[in-house]
């Protein structure tokens, strides 16, 4: 089995998508895991590393206030954290001879690292999307959709800022499945069946 990345919009499933797929191939999945071992790897406090992780880079005027006065990139929080978790990622494709990868970029990351399927999983249903995330997540009925679309735009705004790609368009992916008409399993046949032959 070949490397599988997982985009999705928050509150489509896709990690339960991925859950499903890892069950399926006995393939390891590697999500918030990532962020403790970029910490235990690189010396980076945890709580810096999730205050960063997939979703608090936002305008380019943030962007550029994270940075130390002196304009040092490299000695940025933002940059320090998305430095640790590329390693990481590569380290554990690599460790693994493979590996399902939630988000962070992961589909860019790890294009030369030998064969990926890089997927994207989205809900065209608002209504299954605020089901979801308030069995989830501690959010009011009345806040939900705004928390979704809050999510959404944090990892697009990371993902675009990282690889100057848009998040969620149909070129940059080989499959792109929708969760309010394909159920999570089918999803995960589907994704596991073109990993199958692309090997």
């Amino acid at each position: 089995m070949k490397t599988i990345t997982v985009d999705r919009s928050f509150g489509s499933g896709g990690r339960e998508v991925a859950v499903r797929i890892s069950k399926m191939t006995g393939v390891p999945l590697f999500d918030n895991d990532i962020i403790l071992k970029a910490a235990e790897n690189f010396g980076v406090d945890v709580g810096v590393l999730k205050n960063y992780d997939e979703h608090y880079v936002g305008s380019l005027i943030y962007n550029l206030s994270m940075f130390p006065a002196n304009h040092d990139f490299e000695s940025s929080a933002v940059y320090r954290t998305y430095f640790a978790v590329t390693e990481t990622v590569r380290r554990l494709r690599s460790e693994n001879d493979g590996g399902i990868f939630m988000g962070r970029c992961a589909d860019v990351i790890l294009a030369q690292e030998g064969p990926i399927v890089r997927t994207f999983i989205y809900s065209s249903s608002m209504e299954r999307r605020i089901e979801r995330t308030l069995r989830q997540e501690d959010v009011s009925d009345e806040k939900a959709e705004c928390f979704i679309q809050r999510k959404d735009k944090q990892r697009r705004n990371y993902y675009q800022f990282f690889t100057d790609r848009k998040w969620g368009a149909p070129t940059n992916y080989d499959i792109m499945l929708n969760t309010a008409t394909i159920d999570y399993d089918q999803c995960a046949e589907l994704i596991v069946k073109l990993a199958n032959q692309s090997i």
